[in-house]
């Protein structure tokens, strides 16, 4: 992002406390008195409206961030910490409740409460003064339009813990799971006579990715790890009554958007990030290319920012609703970020008993055990969004889909109850990482000031939850790949066998596979539990082959035999990480980047190309076996594939796939394509329609 203070949309200077920000292209320089800041400061957007903070100090950093974040994205912040927060119904209305009370009850909010003491001292600064910015824009101007249509007249104010629920907020759609429709799935095809284990996970949905493109492997030249043994799964049957009650329980949760999308395994999302050394360039400097994908919404989840004082000089992509850059670059160092589907999350199957010696008469029943659960009361409201009735919340009746509390298991570090049949005398209880203090926030400040590899090695180990693939260039040629987040230790992994079933299933409540209390703790960390130490999550500094490419897949091919239990930890005990990984955009940029190099000094325009290709490997699979079969069908014996063949329907469609190029253009003159150059949109030719 290029710091230029020529052509801007807007000027601004702070003097002793004047701020100076004009969002619009007149007043050409405005000044603002701003008692709050302690020094002179200035905004400047440029010719793309980019936001260019420069200040003296931290504070009025951070503060002036909060200020631009709200002057530009204060209703989609408000949104934000709400959904997370499961108060949403209170702004937009009642369409909103379902999700509440899923969000309520998973209690993200209650997690990003405690999170504000382990934080140090100056990021909890950052985060005060962001929130001093934010309130202080919406102290002085008019309330977006989106208010007045909610008949909204006042905004509560922004607050620390706000910033850490949104930051949870991202972190939970990067890593939150179920394990439920899995186990619906190998139930069904058990209840038909099969192997249900091996139908869907051999056949259907493996685990093996669909190239062997590796971060790791790929630019180190190391094989994939070998088997330490055979298969080390298979499925256990649940009852009847607990697999309704699951599949229920779902289709209630996916009423969340942000469960929905947390639950999304199809490999229809992801991001794609990669570095090429500097021996491969022609520059004789690493080139790093970041391309995030996130959920699609208006605005965009990101806000480009540029951030200078207080001994940062950093820019790149911001959250807004959340100090400090998540994506970007400084003077020193760059780095860029995929998902890693790390498994996080247990869902148990509890055996439940009424207590009168527990706080909600209920207890769940461990190792023959009676363990007390928890309660929480709530109380929903939501904003009837009636004529006449501004600022107005109407209490919402508990009975039916609202509860009057939300029940808590303890031993799952402090996670709900989902849902309860207390006639059966089962429940389902949900375990996840995210439930405790997570520093992700801490990460991202001490990122935004690192100066070499060993500090951005360092600032991860606050990266407690939302797995990433971090890709990692400085100005002194060091090119590197980390993997990050708080991986819980099984205790039936460790022990070297899965009880019962494995982890991406539905597991066993009443004792086995509990995560093991934390014995070595590691520096940093939040869990209560054992977990994987840093240096056994994949990781490369300076690899052989000159560069790293990371787009979800699976970094040290573990998933390569389709099998994600087979591997050991250096010390015993099953490692296990992950049980999903994408592989086709991987497999694609490998081959981009290798034939870049192959060609000679790899140029910022060939990874731009490279950034704009949409070649389908998928397609290129896929297309010659289609177009095959009916060739076949047309000449077979059987009359059903005959008669197919001859379906004048597939003979059509079959005939315009033998025809693709095994690309996936836009087709469509609003749409940007391989062919368009800095940012100029050419109409489509008649190939990409």
């Amino acid at each position: 992002m290029r710091r230029s203070r020529v052509a801007l949309l807007s000027v601004g200077t702070l003097v002793a406390g004047l701020l100076a920000v004009a969002p619009a292209p007149a007043p050409a320089h405005a000044d603002q008195r701003m008692p709050e800041l302690r020094a002179p400061a200035s905004v400047v957007r440029d010719v793309d409206g980019v936001p260019h903070l420069t200040t003296t100090n931290a504070h009025d950093l951070f503060f002036l961030q909060g200020w631009v974040h709200a002057d530009d994205r204060l209703f989609q912040m408000d949104v934000a910490r709400r959904r997370v927060s499961g108060t949403l119904a209170e702004l937009i209305g009642g369409s909103a409740l379902p999700s509440d009370v899923q969000m309520r009850t998973l209690g993200m909010r209650r997690a990003a409460e405690r999170g504000l003491a382990v934080l140090s001292a100056p990021t909890r600064e950052a985060l005060r003064a962001y929130a001093e910015g934010v309130n202080a824009w919406i102290a002085r101007n008019r309330l977006p339009g989106q208010y007045a249509a909610a008949q909204v007249t006042r905004v509560q104010a922004w607050t620390p813990v706000d910033s850490l629920v949104v930051a949870k907020g991202l972190a939970f759609g990067l890593s939150f799971d179920l394990d439920i429709d899995r186990t619906t799935a190998v139930r069904a095809y058990t209840a038909a006579g099969l192997d249900g284990h091996t139908a869907w996970f051999g056949d259907l949905s493996p685990f093996q990715p669909f190239t062997t493109a590796s971060p790791v492997l790929d630019s180190t030249g190391r094989p994939a790890a070998a088997p330490a043994r055979g298969p080390t799964a298979a499925a256990r049957d649940v009852p009847a009554g607990v697999a309704r009650m699951a599949a229920d329980y779902l289709a209630r949760a996916e009423q969340a958007p942000l469960i929905a999308a947390a639950l999304n395994r199809s490999g229809e999302r992801g991001s794609n990030t990669w570095v090429i050394g500097g021996r491969h360039t022609a520059t004789g400097r690493p080139i790093l290319a970041s391309d995030p994908h996130l959920g699609l919404e208006f605005p965009a989840i990101a806000h480009p920012i540029d951030l200078t004082g207080g001994g940062f000089d950093v820019r790149g992509d911001s959250l807004p609703g959340v100090p400090f850059v998540i994506l970007g670059q400084n003077r020193t160092v760059a780095f860029g970020s995929t998902q890693h589907f790390v498994d996080v999350t247990d869902t148990f199957v509890e055996q439940i008993r009424a207590d009168t010696a527990s706080p909600s008469g209920l207890s769940t029943v461990y190792r023959g055990r009676l363990e007390p659960v928890l309660a929480i009361d709530e109380t929903f409201r939501v904003n009837p969004r009636a004529p006449g009735r501004t600022d107005a919340l109407d209490v919402v009746p508990a009975g039916g889909a609202i509860p009057a509390r939300t029940l808590i298991v303890p031993r799952r570090n402090n996670g709900p109850l989902l849902t309860v049949d207390t006639a059966a005398g089962t429940a389902l209880s949900v375990q996840y990482a995210g439930f405790s203090p997570t520093t992700e926030v801490e990460s991202f400040r001490r990122m935004n000031l690192a100066r070499d590899v060993t500090d951005f090695r360092a600032a991860l180990q606050h990266f407690d939850l939302g797995g990433q693939h971090f890709v990692y260039a400085d100005v002194r040629g060091t090119i590197a790949y980390f993997t990050n987040a708080e991986v819980p230790v099984r205790e039936d992994l460790q022990a070297g066998a899965v009880r019962g079933n494995p982890p991406y299933l539905l597991r066993d409540g009443t004792g086995g596979n509990e995560w093991l209390p934390v014995r070595n703790p590691q520096p940093h960390q939040a869990l209560p539990y054992e977990i994987l130490p840093f240096d056994e999550l994949p990781q490369v500094v300076d690899p052989p082959a000159g560069f790293i490419v990371s787009a979800n897949n699976d970094p040290t091919g573990t998933t390569f035999d389709n099998d994600v239990l087979d591997q050991r930890r250096p010390g015993g005990g099953i490692f296990y990480l992950s049980f999903f990984h994408n592989g086709f955009r991987a497999g694609r940029i490998t081959a981009m980047v290798r034939a870049a190099i192959a060609r000679g000094r790899v140029t910022a325009d060939d990874v731009i190309a490279m950034q704009a290709d949409v070649t389908a490997l998928d397609g290129q699979f896929f297309t010659p076996l289609i177009t095959g079969a009916l060739d076949r069908a047309a000449g077979s014996g059987t009359p059903e594939l005959a008669a197919l063949a001859r379906d004048p329907r597939v003979v059509e469609a079959v005939g315009r796939l033998g025809k693709w190029r095994h690309t996936y253009p836009t087709g469509i003159a609003e749409g940007y394509d391989a062919s368009d150059r800095a940012g100029r949109l050419e109409p489509p030719s008649r190939q990409e329609v």
